[in-house]
């Protein structure tokens, strides 16, 4: 049996340096548990796996449609199976901050349809509070800890309801047996202090722009134009497609720079949210510069 390990918490935590060390230790596999990194061209912005890392260990959960694309969870889904199937037998580690897609992986996954396309590019195009007002409208009893910040979420529970007439909490009452069922996996939420992840998330965004971000960027807006790169749900690309449609004065890159790291901490904010009500999660905390070397068999002897 495929022994598999889940490392999830926020972004910049150092979950991916992590499960890369294990990996190429034990011969194992990742399967990237990132709703960003399924997008192809959206390459450092999302912190995916270089070239080389990916020639050292199979990744899954990669590059799965192009980045204009909407792409769903049960597609993720069916892609995590086949690399399941593809990597049996090697240890498996699951890795990322995307909680809809942990939660789908253990505990299934709604039956819900697909909102049809109208009604989804109407939704899309409406302002965030006007999607909460709507929601609530039509469904106030959501659950608690529902992420009412998310305009994702809260258009999705939106789309439910008006095409179907029924919840997204009734049809998520029926969803199907999980991928991972309980007992199949353990699953370690990494964590660090406020300061030292706050720190770690701003040296992450300035190590993106110093390895080419904005060339990314503008490279992505000459294939489908800035008013797509906007609406692309990754963080900073539309930050960074507006200040090169404007100019891209180098002297207020700084300050693109810091609107991308605020963005950031409060995603991050959000996940840590999101983890903390998932019951399976075992607490790892590392401590400010903490190295890989103490890291990895700490984690070893946990799992």
């Amino acid at each position: 049996m495929t022994r598999i390990v889940f490392l999830v918490g926020p972004t910049a935590v150092g979950k991916s340096a992590l499960a890369q060390a294990l990996a190429e230790e034990d011969g194992g596999a990742i399967l990237s548990l990132d709703a960003m990194q399924v997008y192809q061209g959206l390459d450092i912005g999302t912190g995916k796996p270089t070239a080389a890392e990916r020639a050292r260990v199979p990744h899954g959960g990669l590059d799965l449609a192009p980045w204009w694309e909407r792409f769903d969870t049960a597609r993720y889904l069916a892609a995590a199976a086949a690399f399941l199937k593809q990597e049996a037998g090697r240890p498996l580690y699951v890795v990322g901050g995307t909680g809809l897609y942990f939660r789908a992986l253990t505990q299934g996954l709604s039956p819900a349809p697909a909102a049809p396309p109208a009604l989804r590019q109407e939704l899309a195009a409406l302002p965030p509070q006007t999607l909460r007002e709507r929601l609530r409208r039509l469904d106030p009893d959501q659950p608690e800890g529902f992420d009412w910040n998310n305009p994702r979420r809260v258009q999705r529970a939106l789309e439910v309801i008006e095409a179907t007439g029924r919840s997204l909490r009734a049809w998520q009452a029926e969803q199907a047996p999980p991928l991972l069922p309980p007992g199949s996996y353990r699953a370690f939420f990494l964590q660090r202090e406020r300061d030292d992840l706050r720190a770690l998330i701003a040296a992450r965004v300035e190590a993106m722009l110093a390895a080419g971000w904005a060339g990314e960027v503008e490279t992505l807006l000459k294939e489908r134009g800035g008013v797509a790169l906007r609406a692309c749900p990754a963080l900073g690309y539309g930050s960074l497609a507006s200040w090169i449609e404007a100019g891209s004065r180098e002297q207020d890159l700084p300050a693109v720079g810091q609107k991308i790291v605020d963005e950031t901490r409060q995603y991050a904010r959000r996940q840590l949210t999101w983890f903390k009500r998932e019951a399976t999660l075992e607490s790892l905390m590392i401590a400010p510069g903490e190295r890989l070397r103490v890291t990895v068999p700490r984690l070893r002897a946990a799992a």
